[in-house]
């Protein structure tokens, strides 16, 4: 067995064992190249430093890493970790960790997170024995936006800039990797920003895809919120999708508030939540 970075791996190659290695997961899913291309630029995943582990040559296994630098720290976030179904039980996930650690540590990397379905108990235990510890839950959402006509005195338009150290004072949890500022910058342009304006001011705003029909964020001011302001930035996505269905992933478990809000007011359902972890290294 030889593990090394990915920086020479084809997207064929690393699409065809990723399918594989999610194949029986806990929650299965399947991506197309254009698809795993499109997450390893929208998560900024760097194959440089992510690393492989090989079989006669083959790819046999992987963690995708991705890197921020967020004053002071540097932060390496898993954007996924895959073992083939013939190669488990070998220790892969400790012995490719065991190879990129030292890298990560000559570049000054001091934290560690990644994301793990609270479900998934032996990858829980897995990442535990490496020193991960959860740090928060986080609650996916999906579903069809139900909701009716709100106040009209809400008006909804697209923001042309994104300004950030404004919206920033409307969150009360920082947003986890794929939601971030890092990431979102990036991925505006394709993205539609909605922002809902109450007597004329920014009162509200929501990060939306509609390729991907994804809401990275939404947020609402703090002197504004029990006033429909979220209610009518879910209206505005519907219009803009044709009700079809939406995700909203990685909510902090914390904001009761908005559980509720998801699931009886707009009408989505919380249909698995995800640990996010931490090891500081």
């Amino acid at each position: 067995m030889e593990f090394k970075t990915l920086k020479n791996t084809s997207v064929e190659e690393l699409l065809s064992v990723f399918n594989l290695s999610f194949s029986d997961y806990i929650v299965p899913f399947h991506l197309t190249k254009e698809v795993l291309i499109s997450k390893i630029n929208s998560e900024k995943i760097d194959l440089n430093l992510s690393v492989g582990a090989f079989e006669s040559g083959q790819l046999v296994g992987f963690i995708l890493n991705a890197e921020k630098t967020e004053d002071p720290h540097r932060i390496i976030y898993n954007a996924g970790t895959g073992v083939v179904p013939e190669s488990r039980g070998k220790g892969l996930v400790r012995k490719m960790y065991d190879f990129i650690l030292p890298i990560l540590k000559d570049r000054k990397v001091d934290t560690l997170i990644l994301e793990v379905i609270d479900g998934n108990k032996p990858a829980i235990r897995a990442y535990e024995n490496l020193g991960f510890t959860v740090v928060r839950r986080l609650l996916c959402f999906n579903g069809n936006i139900n909701v009716q006509q709100t106040d009209s005195d809400i008006v909804i338009k697209e923001l042309e800039e994104v300004q950030w150290e404004n919206l920033r004072a409307f969150w009360d949890i920082e947003p986890s990797w794929q939601g971030s500022v890092f990431v979102l910058e990036d991925m505006r342009k394709d993205c539609i920003v909605l922002g809902a304006y109450k007597d004329g001011k920014l009162a509200g705003y929501a990060f939306y895809n509609p390729v991907a029909k994804k809401i990275y964020q939404i947020a609402v001011d703090k002197d504004h919120r029990r006033q429909g302001i979220a209610t009518r930035l879910f209206e505005a996505i519907k219009e803009k999708n044709n009700g079809e269905t939406v995700s909203l992933n990685n909510v902090d478990e914390v904001s009761e508030s908005t559980f509720h809000f998801l699931s009886e007011r707009i009408g989505l359902k919380n249909w698995v939540s995800q640990f996010e972890m931490k090891r500081i290294i």
